[in-house]
């Protein structure tokens, strides 16, 4: 039987709105799959919260930090081999890129595409933490309506003594606890009284890799409208056409899109439904992105749990008072380092194919910035996700599938803590 719960300290919250063991759960909890609890208002509102608050954390994260993912793309598709003493010339650094985009853009050069980048994100995070908190449900449900056919198995003179198999224990990895209650309050079957049915680290990762995939084909097209957005110098070529040189033959510069609706119909009338998906096999590569960033918080957040209930548990056995609004602002603290922290790891070790992905994403015809600061007309085109990974390895060497990663390292983290605390801020208070 689990220890009694400690009143006033409310836990923390995971990323998929499934909330961890220890503490007063909120009433609003996503109940167990019941015929009295699956239809009522309540359940249905709960397992709405992860969406709405993970569309509230992707959009605000988006438009904070958006100057730095348009900077970080720009230089992601840039060929330039990487300078050295052999090969001595200017790079197209951070800041550099940046000046030039408000020396011919002006400030607002920095928001092109933020349209499909608020729509983006808010779908894909939002669906992403729905989809992923629903999977890990139903899985716990299963998982609930096992051990209660063993339990029947086993028959009542097993119950009675408080006899269990040996290997229904080894069966439950405590990683995320998940109190499964009837809406009625009362104790459900999972084990018996008071007891949890849990998820491992390897079920975490499969259920964000497999929320991930089904996004991935949802939002490809927005995202591929954004990468070519943000690469277009739409105010250079509708005001200063004459400033922009030529590639081989004359430069026969294509329009820039006017909107998000406008890309989406230029696209498919020149290139194909198809090509909306283009970049999509790196996009699901990707996916292993979103399992690593959420298995390293899930590790990072049961351990700052245990730290934090163990904290308050001293201090009332030692009868001090504890200040709610500090509590609450600890947790806030903690969430920011944890999303920051597990974002790092997860986009470390994916960086490459955000590279790979770009490139294959872009216009096969833009107007880009120089070495030297001014413009040109560049035609690019991979054969694929083969193609671009040689002509990278060969004309840029293995740093060439690292380019943009200041920017991308200066934002990720601030993005993942805004992201992260938005969501447990909207969770708390839909809860």
């Amino acid at each position: 039987m689990s220890a009694p719960k400690e009143k006033g300290m409310t836990p923390p919250t995971s990323p998929m709105g499934v909330r961890g063991g220890g503490g007063d759960p909120p009433t609003s909890r996503p109940a167990a799959r019941t015929p009295s609890s699956s239809s009522s208002p309540s359940s249905s509102f709960s397992s709405a919260a992860p969406l709405v608050a993970g569309l509230s954390g992707g959009a605000v994260s988006t438009a904070l930090l958006y100057p730095l993912d348009l900077v970080k793309v720009r230089l992601q598709v840039n060929e330039d081999p990487i300078r050295s003493k052999s090969t001595p010339g200017r790079r197209r650094t951070f800041l550099r890129t940046m000046g030039g985009v408000i020396k011919y853009e002006g400030v607002g050069g920095l928001y092109q595409g933020l349209t499909p980048a608020l729509v983006g994100s808010a779908a894909s995070w939002g669906g992403y933490f729905f989809l992923y908190e629903g999977i890990k449900r139903e899985w716990i449900e299963r998982r609930r309506e096992e051990r209660e056919r063993r339990r029947m198995r086993r028959g009542p003179s097993n119950d009675a003594a408080g006899t269990r198999p040996h290997d229904l224990s080894k069966d439950m990895h405590v990683d995320e606890e998940i109190d499964l209650r009837n809406g009625d309050g009362d104790d459900d079957d999972c084990g018996g009284a008071n007891e949890h049915c849990s998820l491992g680290p390897m079920e975490n990762f499969s259920a964000a890799c497999a929320a991930g995939a089904a996004m991935v084909l949802v939002t490809n097209p927005v995202w591929l409208i954004k990468t070519r957005m943000q690469l277009q110098m739409k105010r250079t070529l509708e005001r200063n056409k004459d400033c922009i040189r030529g590639a081989k033959g004359g430069a026969d510069v294509k329009p820039p899109y006017r909107s998000m609706a406008d890309a989406a119909r230029t696209i498919v009338r020149e290139e194909g439904p198809l090509a909306l998906y283009k970049g999509a096999v790196p996009a699901l590569m990707l996916v292993s992105h979103g399992g690593v960033q959420f298995v390293s918080y899930e590790f990072l957040k049961e351990h700052f749990g245990t730290y934090t209930r163990a904290a308050r548990s001293r201090k009332d056995e030692a009868g001090q008072e504890r200040n709610g609004t500090m509590e609450k602002l600890q947790d806030s603290l903690g969430y920011l380092a944890m999303g920051a922290v597990s974002k790092m790891i997860a986009s470390t070790a994916t960086y490459p194919l955000q590279v790979i992905k770009a490139r294959l994403q872009q216009r096969n015809q833009s107007v880009e910035l120089t070495e030297a600061g001014d413009l040109a007309v560049v035609r690019r085109e991979y054969g694929g996700v083969a193609d671009c990974v040689a002509r990278i390895f060969r004309n840029e060497g293995p740093v060439g599938f690292f380019k943009g990663c200041i920017p991308n390292a200066v934002r990720v983290a601030p993005s993942a803590a805004i992201t992260f605390v938005m969501y447990e801020t909207v969770m708390d208070m839909l809860s």
